[in-house]
């Protein structure tokens, strides 16, 4: 599997990707496929924070989006972080009886990094958007963790552009000042 190739879809491309799989040509589906397990693989990480059950997700995501794509209707990326969000959701409910994430359920480490001053920000930056509500870290986390421009982040949350403006506004100055209170560096 190419990832750099099924990241870089084109917009236009990946129109026409869709359009060739609703009509179901195999090889259309296949490139599909990779490309929203690449999209949708770091949105349930971040959520879960377990690899094993993120990949496992991720492909349970995927086959769902496949199997509907030609009920879509609207705007793409919308549609498959609603369907990404509430597979977390049902992910939350079936691990216990309601949704939330403890602290227990976060990861020591991260997948692939061992630097440990890295794995440390991290830890600081999962406590600190424990104190968010869910808006504003889903702004965050579309934003600077998905790499989504503002437009994209207010269709896909369904909310205005100024609506999105003012959520991450809130919650970077809920970070900032969560991160003065424990006394951890900031650099702007």
């Amino acid at each position: 599997m190419n990832e750099s190739a099924s990241i870089s879809i084109e917009r236009e491309k990946l129109k026409k990707i869709i359009d060739e799989a609703k009509n179901g040509c195999d090889s259309a589906v296949e490139e599909l496929c990779r490309y929203l397990y690449v999209k949708i693989y770091g949105y349930v990480f971040y959520r879960i924070k377990h690899r094993e059950d993120a990949e496992d997700l991720t492909s349970e995501v995927v086959l769902k989006i496949i199997k509907n794509l030609k009920n879509q209707r609207g705007n793409f990326y919308a549609w498959i972080y609603k369907i990404a969000g509430n597979a977390v959701i049902d992910y939350y409910r079936r691990k216990r009886s309601g949704f939330g994430i403890s602290y227990e359920d976060l990861p020591q480490e991260l997948p692939s990094d061992d630097n440990h001053k890295e794995i440390l920000q991290v830890d600081r930056l999962k406590e600190a958007m424990a104190n968010l509500t869910k808006e504003q870290a889903d702004v965050i986390t579309l934003r600077f963790i998905q790499e989504y421009g503002i437009k994209e982040v207010a269709q896909i949350m369904k909310k205005s552009v100024g609506a999105i403006k003012v959520l991450q506004f809130r919650a970077l100055k809920s970070l900032r000042d969560y991160f003065k209170r424990k006394g951890y560096e900031i650099k702007d």
